[in-house]
């Protein structure tokens, strides 16, 4: 079999040669394979060729290097390959046939062998991309499309841009549309041809629907992989997860449910996409089975009694339809009710990038400043003006009794969590007590009991006042009223819990609260809300830890113009009075924090419980995660705790292997029928954005980096959980996540705190972001994208000379440089300070000189004498790469010492520990000018020596000031191509921008001169 692969196997312009005569389900354009050595030796022959056999149509000039596409590498897209070139034009064909031969000379040595392939450019291309026949990583039986459909003939493979497909590899052709079935029908043919590896077929498909392979190359990375997972299992269990959906009918319908992974009580935002038995049961038991429907129904919704949610493999999904029908008021007809639940359906198989939004841009369910406009489209799905306009008069009835009975039904739920909160302390101290596993499980089954009763259906009724006002605000913007900058300084002005949070958290951190205090009101928190196997905030190392960064004290206003508001109900005929109106949102997004808040203790109070169970019976907390709430209703009295624990760990071996089982197969967002579970697109999601601001920054998963320092970067978490409410005491620039919808608990949060953020940005959008190391997100425009930043620049630092603690000179680095310009896009190397022939160090291209901070140079470079520690090797290594740099024109950037020495170094002169006019704080930030720019930041300070305004070198201009002091803090030599910086990048800032504006700063320098 070797044989034969290796001879089909080959160049890019062999394999294709190979093939052509091979396959029948697809065709291969019309190719010239150069060799580079016989385009050198006669370069007009070879172009009169080329010009004879392709008569003039457009080609493509292709790399077919030996080191691309073979099995052990693949180097996709590392040389060049160009298009649309005229075959009629000898000077195109030239110009690019040498620019792939020069792309090879950068890392082949020896290319005379090397081939060039010129082929026919595929016309009437509708669709194009790349299909793998096997998943990538884990080795799972699919066929992945990355394809383009506008066009384009390679904005998949240049990573423009593109979708996504898999597509099971045992799926019946039938179920496929005419393009995929003939693309995989020929992707087979190949694979019959190239048998026993995967492959990576680059293709496109015409306006007929005919496959035309632009590329057959093995799937390196899976080639090293080595073996497949079981098929014969994963089709068996993925074959039962589609049977099991589809005999499980919708009660409304019918037929096979339509069910969202982040619709309506979105379970993915809150237990994940992959939970575990107790997760799932939990949310199910307190929330989705009965208490979802019982809190909003006394607000004149319909009362349904179904389970809203329903598990396929591993994936928890919301039934749309339920979704859909309970949130159409009671008093509409139920013919017409059944109707708009098609209708809305309809709307959302028109666009299903809304599935996470139905509440707010498909469904009818409360009156806002939109209502009469938007009901209009109804007209054109069929229904009359009389049903509009009875739809839109009960769905402002019930909202505005909504908000006139607002108190009321405060009054009566604050009640209800009284109750649930004098059930939990009671039960609460079970905990430190030696009680019997009776007692624990009956105490289990009450509170849970509490929680459905006086808990979940009151904070659903608070959520869904919530969301009513949310559609005010939020159309208040899209009616014209406000801009979306009033509604966002509404918002901050709204204080929920975490504000109380914020404002505890720093007293704790200053030692005016105790951590007993803070535990007290903040202990029952977790990461995971649901998931046991997270600690509780009370378990953790909260580290007291004052935010270094000072937020203005201004008051916001927390009051809209009353006059536009007042304009705004007259408008809509909206019988409520301003006052009233507004004091209802703040009320509304309040109060739902407030419950989920109170609610969550006796939640968290559960599985405190389910630990002491499993701490009796000697049962891990990770085994404990595999139970349900229905293996304790199930529990006999008096039954025996070495009976129990066998019947237990039974049960939960069985759920991690069937869970294990269907954890590898993929499963969409939205389920329409079963063949979704065989045909699986992603989605481009649309993210949920907060507030309308713009910012840039590192980009910090949390997930992968528990432990890192967040403090002005972008956070991403795959799940907007409620646990993560620590965040926002660590002053972070931004928020995204992959789950979450525009009225959850984040975001409130982030709009509470000014904070920009992207709730909910799905699967792709997420997947790349979790790429980037930096990047910007535009939330007035909706735009996640790569921050401005350099790559693969190479740059030399210098280091302090110190003394180990053997007596030893070494060098020392502080790794917050390298964080820092790594972060722009360098990778710095540091320089040791006895380093003997340094201008070997310039053998590579070298982009930047880092010439760092910290401690004193010798007296003679001040102003007065001192009895400072000197570096004298540091000294001289670094005059030695500084005059060097200057001579061969490769900028330079210093940093505190390192400014300071630039300086004098040029003439220029330095004052040693003056006695300034306004003394500066060593480690606090103080205000600098931007001189060109005529504005001031807040830098961070740790330094005593100064460069006065007049002891700058002549050969230097001021880039900023201490205005105070008259010192210079910036400077700059275009001539040179030097930057000097007193403060330090590296270093904590007070202030929430200065890393943003120096980063601005280095980044504008680094612009001028590298290119």
């Amino acid at each position: 079999m070797a044989n034969r692969i290796n001879k089909i196997i080959s160049t890019k312009a062999n394999t294709l040669y190979a093939m052509k005569n091979l396959i029948k389900k697809a065709s291969i354009e019309e190719m010239y394979i150069l060799r580079v050595e016989d385009f050198w030796r006669n370069k007009n022959q070879v172009c009169t060729e080329i010009m004879e056999k392709f008569g003039g149509c457009r080609i493509v000039v292709r790399s077919s290097s030996t080191q691309e596409d073979c099995m052990k590498s693949s180097n996709a897209g590392h040389y060049k390959s160009i298009l649309d070139v005229d075959s009629a034009s000898r000077a195109q064909i030239v110009e690019s046939i040498e620019a792939v031969i020069q792309s090879y000379e950068k890392d082949i040595k020896g290319i005379s062998n090397e081939q060039v392939l010129i082929q026919r450019q595929a016309m009437d291309v509708c669709v194009s991309g790349v299909v793998f026949s096997r998943d990538l990583k884990g080795k799972r039986p699919y066929y992945l499309v990355n394809y383009d459909d506008l066009g384009s003939t390679d904005s998949v493979t240049s990573g423009r841009g593109g979708k996504t497909l898999w597509i099971a590899r045992n799926v019946s052709l039938y179920q496929l549309e005419e393009r995929w079935r003939n693309l995989i029908t020929a992707v087979t043919e190949v694979e019959s041809i190239i048998e026993d590896i995967p492959l990576d077929i680059e293709f496109a498909i015409d306006s007929h629907n005919q496959v035309i392979l632009f590329q057959v190359r093995p799937l390196a990375a899976g080639y090293r992989e080595g073996r497949y997972i079981d098929d014969y299992s994963f089709f068996a269990r993925k074959g039962q997860i589609r049977r099991e959906y589809e005999e499980h009918l919708d009660a409304i319908t019918g037929k096979p449910m339509k069910l969202s992974d982040m619709a309506f009580w979105n379970p993915s935002e809150i237990i994940g996409s992959n939970p575990r038995a107790l997760d799932y049961s939990l949310y199910r038991e307190i929330i989705t089975h009965h208490a979802w429907n019982e809190g909003i129904r006394t607000l004149g919704y319909r009362a349904f009694n179904e389970d809203l949610m329903y598990q396929v493999g591993n994936k928890p999904y919301i039934n749309l339809t339920y979704s859909y029908y309970s949130l159409i008021p009671a008093s509409i007809p139920e013919p017409l009710a059944l109707r708009l639940v098609q209708y809305y359906q309809t709307r959302l198989e028109e666009d299903l990038s809304a599935h996470d939004k139905i509440e707010f841009e498909i469904i009818f369910s409360s009156y806002d400043f939109m209502t009469e406009e938007n009901s209009k489209r109804l007209l054109r799905y069929g229904f009359t003006e009389e049903e509009r306009k009875l739809l839109v008069r009960e769905v402002k009835k019930l909202t505005i009794d909504a908000v006139m009975n607002q108190e009321k039904i405060l009054k009566e739920d604050l009640e209800a969590l009284k109750r649930l909160e004098n059930c939990r302390e009671e039960i609460e101290k079970l905990l430190y007590q030696d009680v019997s596993i009776d007692r624990i499980i009956d105490s289990i089954l009450t509170l849970l009991k509490e929680i459905r009763t006086n808990g979940t259906p009151q904070f659903a009724r608070q959520a869904r006042l919530a969301f009513i006002a949310r559609a005010f605000l939020r159309t208040l913007v899209d009616a014209g009223y406000y801009t979306s900058e009033n509604v966002d300084t509404f918002m901050q002005g709204i204080s929920t819990v975490s504000s109380e949070f914020n404002d505890d958290f720093e007293r704790f951190s200053e030692g005016l609260i105790s951590r007993e205090e803070f535990n007290f009101k903040y202990g029952h928190l977790r990461s995971g809300t649901y998931d046991i196997r997270s600690d509780r905030y009370d378990a953790m190392n909260f580290r007291p830890a004052p935010s270094r960064i000072k937020k203005d004290k201004v008051k916001i206003q927390k009051d809209l113009d009353i006059s536009i508001l007042t304009q705004a109900l007259e408008d809509t005929q909206l019988d409520v009075p301003a006052e009233r109106m507004a004091k209802f949102w703040i009320s509304a997004i309040e109060q739902r924090e407030y419950f989920k808040f109170e609610f969550t203790k006796s939640l968290s109070m559960v599985l405190e419980l389910i630990r002491k169970l499993g701490s009796i019976l000697e049962i891990r907390t990770m085994d404990l995660s595999w139970l349900c709430v229905d293996d304790f209703k199930l529990y006999e009295s008096g039954c025996d705790p070495e009976n129990l624990k066998k019947l237990w760990m039974k049960l939960i071996t069985k759920r991690r292997r069937l869970n294990h089982d269907s954890r590898l197969i993929l499963l969409p967002e939205v389920i329409l029928s079963g063949a979704s579970v065989d045909v699986i697109p992603v989605y481009e999601a649309r993210p949920n954005f907060i507030t309308a601001k713009t910012v840039e920054g590192e980009v910090v998963l949390l997930d992968e980096e528990p432990d890192a320092d967040i403090t002005g970067k972008i956070v991403v978490v795959p799940k907007a959980d409620p646990g993560y409410e620590w965040i926002f005491t660590k002053n972070i620039k931004g928020f995204i996540t992959k789950y979450g919808g525009a009225a959850s608990h984040m975001a409130i949060r982030c709009a509470e705190f000014n904070i920009p953020a992207a709730i909910g940005c799905g699967e792709k959008i997420y997947d790349t972001v979790s790429q980037l190391d930096y990047l910007e997100m535009d939330c007035r425009n909706g735009l996640i994208k790569e921050g401005i930043q350099y790559t693969n620049l190479h740059a030399l630092i210098t280091q302090r000379e110190g003394v180990n603690d053997y007596g030893d000179p070494t060098d020392i680095l502080e790794a917050g440089y390298v964080e820092f310009y790594e972060s722009i896009g360098f990778i710095p190397r540091p320089v040791a300070n006895h380093t003997k022939n340094f201008e070997r160090l310039f053998d590579e291209k070298i982009d930047l000189l880092i010439v760092v901070g910290g401690g004193a140079l010798g007296p003679q470079w001040y102003d007065r004498k001192h009895e400072e520690t000197v570096q004298p090797y540091r000294d001289k290594m670094e005059e030695k790469l500084i005059h060097y740099c200057v001579n061969h024109g490769i900028p330079i950037i210093g940093t505190c010492r390192g400014m300071q020495y630039v300086n004098v170094l040029f003439g220029g002169k330095l004052a040693y520990h003056p006695d300034l006019p306004c003394p500066r704080e060593r480690g606090e930030d103080h205000k600098v000018r931007l001189l060109k720019e005529n504005r001031s930041i807040y830098v961070n300070n740790y330094h005593k020596d100064v460069i006065f305004e007049d002891a700058l070198a002549d050969c230097f201009e001021p880039l900023a000031i201490d205005e105070d002091n008259h010192t210079i803090e910036a400077y700059q030599s275009e001539q040179m191509k030097i930057l000097g910086v007193q403060w330090h990048p590296e270093r904590k800032f007070g202030h929430a921008d200065g890393i943003d504006e120096t980063r601005r700063l280095v980044r504008d320098f680094i612009s001028k001169f590298i290119h």
